[in-house]
C-alpha cells in the first residue's frame, strides 16, 4: 500500500505514493568521454529504487562517473504553488530535501539538482553541459541493522554549485522554485571509489524541517 509523503510542511517528491517509474530515468555515464562506467535505476517490489552499476577507473586513468537522473514531470509543483512551467518542481516554501535510504555499500553519493538547463544541443544531439548543484552523503554499509535506514538532510544552502564537475563560483544563487531535475551520481574522487555500487532509495521528501534522527548532508565537492 502506498504512503502519501506530503503533508503540512512537506511535499513527497519520490517514493510512497509518487512513484520512482515511469517515465524510466535517464543515463549520464562517463561513456560520453570515452569511459566504460555503467549504472541504471529500477523499481524494487516495496516502491523503492535501486541506484547500481559499476564505476570503472581505467578507461580515464582514475577518473570516472555515473550517473541517473530525472526531468521534473508536468504538474511537479510542490504544495500546489504556481509556477512559470509545469516542468519544474517548485519547491520555495521549503528548506531543502529529505533523503531516506535504505541498505548501501559504505560508498559517498552525490545528489544533483539542476535549476536551469541549456536551451540547445550539441552539433552531435548530445545534451551541452549544464551548471549543477550538488551535495554528498555516505551511506552505510550492509549489515544487520541496514534494514532501519538513514535519512539524509539536504538543506538549499548546503548545495554547491559546478560546471564539468569543477566548482563554479559565479553560478550564483540555487532556485528552489525552479527545481528542473534531480539525480544521484557516483564518482571516483580521482580513484579513492570504484567497482560495483548499490544503493537503495526511499523516498525524497521536500520539508520545511528535517526529521529529528536525519543526517546533514556534505556540501558538494568538499
Amino acid at each position: 500500500m502506498s504512503t502519501d509523503l506530503s503533508s503540512p510542511g512537506s511535499f513527497g517528491v519520490f517514493g510512497g505514493s509518487k512513484p520512482w517509474l515511469p517515465p524510466p530515468w535517464s543515463t549520464s555515464d562517463d561513456r560520453v568521454r570515452g569511459g566504460s562506467s555503467r549504472s541504471s535505476l529500477s523499481v524494487l517490489p516495496n516502491n523503492c529504487a535501486l541506484f547500481e552499476g559499476h564505476l570503472d577507473i581505467e578507461s580515464l586513468g582514475g577518473a570516472g562517473f555515473a550517473s541517473q537522473y530525472q526531468h521534473a514531470p508536468a504538474s511537479a509543483n510542490g504544495g500546489g504553488i504556481d509556477s512559470a512551467s509545469d516542468s519544474v518542481w517548485d519547491l520555495r516554501e521549503f528548506e531543502g530535501l529529505e533523503v531516506e535510504v535504505g541498505a548501501g555499500d559504505g560508498k559517498v553519493y552525490t545528489l544533483i539538482l539542476r535549476d536551469e538547463e541549456p536551451l540547445d544541443k550539441r552539433d552531435d544531439g548530445r545534451e551541452r553541459a549544464g551548471v549543477n548543484w550538488e551535495a554528498e552523503f555516505r551511506v552505510n554499509e550492509n549489515s544487520e541493522d541496514s534494514g532501519k535506514g538513514k535519512k539524509v538532510w539536504v538543506p538549499w544552502s548546503a548545495l554547491k554549485a559546478t560546471y564539468r564537475g569543477r566548482k563554479k563560483k559565479d553560478a550564483g544563487n540555487f532556485k528552489p522554485g525552479e527545481i528542473r531535475r534531480i539525480g544521484f551520481m557516483m564518482r571516483s574522487y580521482f580513484g579513492t571509489q570504484h567497482g560495483d555500487f548499490r544503493l537503495e532509495l526511499r523516498t525524497i521528501t521536500a520539508k520545511k524541517h528535517p526529521s529529528e534522527a536525519a543526517e546533514t548532508a556534505l556540501s558538494g565537492q568538499e
